[in-house]
């Protein structure tokens, strides 16, 4: 179902009923997860942020095999509404705490949810123009782009310079690219098998939807990767997938 073949569902009070309060449920309680490990058990925001990440993502390539785009269509509305009240939590919060780097100071809060609303628009592109393949973009973006920054954190030597939307510095690592390449790949794996591509064909077509991913990553400003590197691992698998006629 492409994104217009979605829209009269948006309309139906069943989906309201269902798929509205779930996504809300899923923002909050990953949003409280996160503050807690990081405000109660003192586990760094590198981390904590990216368990936030991975588990909306994965919820969002879950909604996607048992809703459609509707599914998603209403997590990321749900999720726009609620990085939009991110703006009105006081510092401190546990819910603003799990996910804002304090690096990012004084636009903590800019860098929340500029992020996650062009995560919102890479994932409308990709359900509106390849809607088969839009899952690929989902789990790279959470699982592959989420690994760079802790393992960077952890592993990483090799720095270098990257230009920032608004206000910050900011470095990544070659190490944390090397990250996003591997958990990519898997990513991109189970998204093709969730797209119903032959698992042979999947395994080079994920191989260089997760080269695509990692080498946007790398290159692309602070701000900025969550959509990059969907739409480019989305668009690779597409495009390579079309290519083999499958």
């Amino acid at each position: 179902m492409d994104l217009f073949g979605a829209l009269p569902g948006l309309l139906s009070p069943q989906n309201w009923l269902v798929y509205a309060p779930v996504s809300v449920a899923v923002l909050g309680s990953t949003a409280l997860l996160a503050g807690w490990l990081r405000v109660k058990k003192g586990v760094r925001v590198n981390y904590t942020r990216k368990v936030f990440h991975i588990l909306n993502f994965s919820y969002a390539a879950g909604a996607f095999l048992l809703g459609g785009t509707v599914a998603v269509l209403f997590f990321g509305g749900m999720g726009i509404g609620a990085m939009i009240l991110v703006y009105f939590l006081p510092e401190g919060h546990i819910l603003l705490e799990g996910i804002a780097r304090d690096q990012d100071a004084p636009h903590r809060k800019f860098y929340v949810m500029f992020p996650f609303a062009v995560t919102a628009v890479a994932g409308l592109v990709d359900s509106w123009l390849i809607p088969q393949f839009a899952v690929v973009g989902y789990l790279v973006s959470g699982w592959g782009d989420a690994a760079g920054e802790p393992v960077g954190a952890r592993w990483g030597r090799h720095r270098y310079k990257v230009r920032a939307l608004w206000g910050v510095a900011c470095t990544r690592s070659v190490e944390g690219s090397v990250g996003v390449f591997l958990a990519s790949w898997l990513a991109a794996f189970v998204g093709l098998q969730i797209a119903r591509v032959d698992w042979l064909w999947s395994i080079p077509i994920s191989l260089a939807a997760a080269a695509a991913a990692a080498l946007v990553e790398a290159v692309s400003s602070h701000g900025l990767d969550n959509l990059t590197v969907q739409m480019a691992a989305a668009f690779t698998a597409y495009g390579l997938a079309s290519a083999a006629g499958l």
